[in-house]
Formats: structure tokens, sequence, C-alpha cells
């Protein structure tokens, strides 16, 4: 979902013109508000807004797609009885999960400094101005609502990393537990191992 809000943000902010191509093609058949040199500045003007947000899409995308493999390599890996997990695979994992948490925390932070500075600039209020012209007073510089659909999905991700940190250190404790339990010798007066072992 992060994925998707970061990727949407994207090309909903890259403006009504987008869709028009300079020359032939599917974009002619768009109706445009914007006619001639206004046409041009709102072209211009998104052309540079987009540039400015290029490092928020990369950046998004690179996180969401590299973290979400690694965590599907780790839920394949553990996806096995406490008996055949390899000993410290668990707090491997809990060590991801951490990692992965405090990359998400900052991640947000830094994705929504990075916007806001972006929608300060110049080029955003220019932009604005023009698209308020013709009503479309959508296309404003405030924080976008999948921006913040985006740090949302991120901060619920945050808190699911944190609950995995706790789950793979309980899972840790127990799987000590009963490597501690099978590690005690059976003294001689230890009653039968199965039930019915005594009558045979």
């Amino acid at each position: 979902m992060v994925l998707m809000c970061v990727v949407a943000s994207y090309f909903v902010l890259a403006g009504f013109s987008a869709s028009f191509t300079s020359g032939g093609g599917f974009g002619n058949n768009y109706y445009s508000p914007f006619e001639g040199t206004e046409l041009e500045q709102v072209r211009q003007l998104d052309q540079q807004y987009t540039v400015l947000r290029a490092p928020l899409i990369y950046g998004g995308v690179a996180v969401s797609l590299g973290l979400g493999v690694l965590t599907m390599g780790v839920l394949l890996q553990g996806a096995k009885s406490l008996t055949k997990l390899w000993g410290k695979w668990l707090l491997l994992e809990a060590a991801f999960s951490l990692l992965a948490a405090l990359s998400y925390g900052a991640g947000i932070g830094i994705y929504l400094h990075v916007a806001l500075q972006i929608n300060s600039t110049d080029t955003c209020r220019a932009r604005a101005r023009l698209y308020a012209r013709k009503g479309l007073t959508w296309m404003n510089c405030e924080l976008a609502g999948t921006d913040g659909a985006a740090a949302t999905f991120a901060c619920l991700l945050v808190i699911m990393y944190g609950a995995s940190v706790v789950l793979a250190l309980r899972s840790h404790r127990e799987q000590q537990r009963r490597k501690e339990g099978q590690a005690q010798p059976r003294e001689y007066h230890e009653g039968p191992e199965y039930l019915w072992s005594g009558t045979l």
C-alpha cells in the first residue's frame, strides 16, 4: 500500500497538462482548460515540479520494494516449527524487524519533510496560481492526500514490524526453554515414556 500511494502521489501531482502530448497522439483527445502561452507555462511548471518530486518516488519505490522483498524472504525462511529453526535465526529476524521499523520511521520523516519543502518552493506556488485561475483549486501547495496515505500506511508498517520484534524474541525464549528441557538428564526412576509401555 505504501508503494501504491507513493506512485499514485507522483502521477496525481504531475499536473493536468501531463495528459497532453506536444504532438499527435492520444493526448489530443482530452479537453484542456489551458491554451496558448498559458498552456506552455503550465507544462513547464509541471515538468519542474515533477523533477523536484522525482527523489520522492525513486526513494519511496526503492525502500518499499527493497524492504518488501527482504520481509518476504524472512517470512518464508521463518515459516518453520521452532524445533527446525536455526538457533540464532529468531534473533536475526528480530534485528531485521527492528531495523525495518527504524528505516520506515526515518523514511516517513524524510518523505514528509521533503514533500513540504517542495510545496514551499516558488515553482509550486506559481503552478498553484495558474491552476486556481481555471478553478482547479485542488492543485495547491498543501500536503496531498496521497502523501498522507503513504505516511499512514508506513506508520502501520512500523507498528507491525515492532510487533514482529516482540514475537520473534518471545519465540526465541520459548525455543531456549525447550532446548534446556531436552538437555536435562532423565533420572532412572522417571515414569515410562509412553502410557502403555509398562504393560508390555
